[in-house]
């Protein structure tokens, strides 16, 4: 039962047993504390500039160990124990910011809501009156997103349908972020890829600033969403997302000012 927690870089944060860090970009980023790389064995290490955390998720598919169940977090940002989104959310990001600590739900705890689930997955953001379609518009560039419909309906047209209607909606699990079993994982890996790696050959991102060179990782945050649209047999469990970062020093007033406002104006959850 292992969780890899992608990181870029060195960081301290008290993980639980079960929990390991993978170094991504492990072509041009340092290693100091000697992590797991994801430019061993089969790998795509050198696409992280633009598959971002995906690099990462290739190697575990390809390279890690076998295990029953496996998962992906980022280096500051893990699942906490709780479920529930808007208004809770914020009193609960708020009070982990004032204590500048929240706990990790560990890996003995993500395997009992294995029990009755399938995947668990971060807890749905709702957006401000946009779609998923408008919000990815607005912050990135529509011909990515018509290319990723085109090149899904060629290789799955099984799923233009699901993929439609995520679009349409306005709640989206971000992050790439999930706890499932290897066998499922497995599957999903073997779904997304190939269609990433046709959007890649489609795509011009030579001229895109480092931000929107991301692209890749972007589009399988949208695309996660689709699979887990189309395949409704699967049990989902939303677990409630907390970023460490919030708990640095001077944070305080910029989260509350940006993430809290926006849980509570959003009372549709």
């Amino acid at each position: 039962m292992t969780v890899y927690v992608i990181t870029h870089k060195p960081f301290d944060y008290d993980l639980p047993d079960g929990y390991v860090p993978l170094l991504v970009g492990a072509d041009f980023n340092a290693n100091p504390r000697n992590y797991l790389q994801d430019n061993t064995g089969n790998n795509i290490s050198s696409l992280n500039k633009s598959f971002c955390e995906l690099t990462g998720l290739y190697w575990m598919w390809k390279n890690a160990p076998e295990t029953e169940n496996i998962g992906l977090v980022h280096y500051r940002r893990y699942f906490g124990k709780h479920d529930f989104g808007g208004k809770k959310a914020a009193l609960w990001h708020l009070k982990n910011i004032l204590f500048h600590h929240a706990t990790i739900a560990n890996t003995n705890y993500l395997n009992s809501l294995l029990e009755t689930a399938d995947v668990i997955v971060s807890h749905p953001d709702i957006l401000d009156e946009e779609t998923i379609r408008g919000n990815y518009v607005k912050h990135h560039y529509a011909k990515d997103l018509d290319i990723t419909r085109q090149v899904l309906v060629s290789q799955q047209p099984a799923y233009a349908a699901a993929f439609d209607r995520v679009m349409a909606g306005d709640r989206i699990s971000l992050y790439n972020m999930f706890y499932m079993s290897r066998k499922l994982m497995d599957k999903y890996c073997n779904w997304l890829f190939p269609i990433l790696f046709q959007i890649q050959k489609r795509v011009d991102i030579s001229n895109y600033d480092t931000y929107q060179q991301r692209v890749f990782g972007f589009l399988a945050e949208r695309l996660f969403n689709v699979w887990l649209e189309q395949n409704q047999q699967l049990k989902i469990k939303y677990l409630t997302v907390f970023n460490t970062q919030n708990f640095e020093k001077g944070r305080f007033a910029q989260y509350y000012k940006d993430r809290i406002a926006f849980h509570i104006n959003n009372l549709r959850n």
